[in-house]
């Protein structure tokens, strides 16, 4: 008797190619969290088997899911369910650098404040919620050497996160939110939406960030993603630039 997952694969009249049904059928495992973060997953010759597909049509699922973030390859060891806790880039957001060959700068966390407040456009808006639901607020700011490099304001349903507003602001100092939200709720980060601009430093940024009022500053609004193409936090950040770059791999 075929197993379900094949019988699933070899619908008679789907025109979808098997690489795209089997990629389907994965996600699902990993959105149903049959295949939890970290996590390793069967090699492709055993998906390959399970599914009755060829191992090219295997790979190719598996690489098609690495490429989208919900799958992570290590070299020699296997391939892994993705999240912020397996990914250094999401572990390190803020990279300071002052040249290419530089190593980040290394950034201690301060929270300033974490506390529900209403909801607000574009906020909501952008968390796909409606304007009513209530939010809650982290305030942080990033300091290098002891001096403030980046203030950050992050934004997440109430709904979502109900017990965070009264987590000790210890515990979101001694990791990063990635790994603490996915931790804690299960969401591990799939991918980033970010727009940069600059602007000028309102009197309330420019005190946090120790500069003068009025100073250029990096303006950067970034949107988390998690399963099933769903934004869990809002971000406005600003960002000192003045003997510092901001490093990103693509």
């Amino acid at each position: 008797m075929p197993h379900p997952d094949q019988e699933m694969l070899q619908g008679i009249s789907t025109p979808l190619p098997a690489y795209y049904r089997l990629q389907e059928a994965l996600r699902g495992k990993i959105e149903d969290g049959l295949w939890k973060p970290g996590e390793t997953i069967p090699s492709e010759r055993l998906i390959a088997e399970e599914y009755g597909v060829s191992i090219g049509t295997a790979r190719k699922a598996v690489g098609n899911l690495a490429d989208e973030g919900y799958l992570h390859r290590v070299q020699g060891k296997g391939t892994f369910v993705g999240g912020g806790t397996l990914k250094r880039g999401s572990l390190r957001y803020y990279r300071m650098v002052r040249e290419f060959s530089d190593e980040p700068a290394d950034l201690e966390v301060k929270v300033l404040g974490i506390g529900e407040v209403p909801g607000f456009d574009p906020a909501n808006r952008f968390l796909g919620i409606p304007g009513g639901q209530r939010l809650v607020e982290l305030q942080r700011l990033f300091l290098s050497g002891g001096k403030p490099v980046v203030y950050t304001l992050s934004y997440f349903q109430k709904r979502l996160f109900r017990d965070l507003n009264r987590v000790p602001a210890s515990r979101l100092e001694k990791s990063t939110l990635y790994e603490f939200i996915e931790k804690n709720y299960g969401l591990p980060t799939i991918k980033n939406h970010e727009l940069y601009g600059a602007t000028h430093a309102d009197s309330r940024i420019a005190a946090l960030l120790g500069i003068a009022k009025g100073e250029p500053v990096l303006s950067i609004e970034m949107l988390s993603y998690t399963y099933k193409n769903m934004p869990y936090e809002y971000r406005r950040s600003h960002c000192v630039t003045t003997g510092y770059k901001i490093f990103t791999e693509i």
